[in-house]
């Protein structure tokens, strides 16, 4: 439940903090720039959609990623490693379970969201629903090389919370990445977050259809596929370290 009300609270402040900046200290006025990088003078819609993305990417790389390290601290991992599951289905039961309650979580910040300006009006509904279910793809790739960390270092909070700050940095969150450094830029490239927030504001503010956000969904899976090669594969290898560490 506190990380349910967590989350809630993040696009809370989020957006509350955006939109005093916007009307208060920015007068409701923009750059010329943020236009022509963004493609739109919403500024308020670009700021919450991208503030319930990253509910949606702290949420589930948060939980799917700590599921075998919360093992080991409980001293059930042995146990579990023991027994004849499929470490797939493993995951991707996490995967599920942290979906729906992502989803959960996103559904009820949208409603607060609309008292400070977030417009549906142009929503493409197939091309949002295409745009989540690869995101949910690429972040579960992404959660579990995160949780080959976590399993390795046996520590949860500095390898999450770093990746979390970096990610609300490089991924465009409540700003276009064209205002980062080009090194911050490259670097931002390579996770699948900045790709998914693009997707998924393309469908809701400008409805765009699936064919045109075709190169980023290729993108967004082939960053999730690669996350998942590695990071499974990372896992099957520190389970056994993990594992050695426990017996001596």
């Amino acid at each position: 439940m506190h990380f349910f009300i967590g989350n809630v609270l993040t696009v809370f402040y989020t957006v509350l903090g955006a939109f005093f900046m916007y009307h208060l200290l920015f007068q409701g006025h923009l750059k010329e720039s943020f236009e022509v990088y963004t493609g739109t003078t919403d500024y308020m819609t670009y700021v919450i959609i991208g503030s319930l993305a990253y509910a949606l990417v702290v949420r589930t790389l948060l939980n799917v990623s700590r599921s075998l390290v919360t093992e080991l601290r409980q001293g059930t991992l042995e146990s579990l490693m023991l027994a004849p599951f499929s470490r797939l289905g493993y995951f991707i039961g996490n995967m599920l379970q942290q979906m729906i309650t992502s989803l959960g979580e996103v559904f009820l910040s949208m409603i607060f969201c609309f008292i400070f300006g977030l417009s549906l009006s142009s929503i493409n509904g197939v091309t949002f629903v295409v745009s989540l279910v690869i995101t949910l793809y690429a972040y579960f790739g992404l959660s579990l090389c995160l949780g080959a960390v976590m399993l390795y270092t046996r520590d949860t909070y500095i390898s999450q919370n770093t990746l979390f700050l970096f990610i609300f940095l490089v991924s465009g969150v409540i700003f276009p990445v064209e205002y980062l450094p080009q090194s911050l830029n490259i670097i931002g490239a390579c996770l699948p977050v900045r790709d998914s927030i693009f997707a998924l504001r393309a469908a809701v503010m400008n409805g765009v259809s699936i064919e045109s956000l075709y190169t980023t969904y290729v993108r967004l899976f082939l960053l999730g596929t690669g996350y998942f090669i590695v990071g499974y594969s990372a896992i099957r290898k520190i389970e056994r370290i993990a594992l050695e560490k426990i017996f001596g």
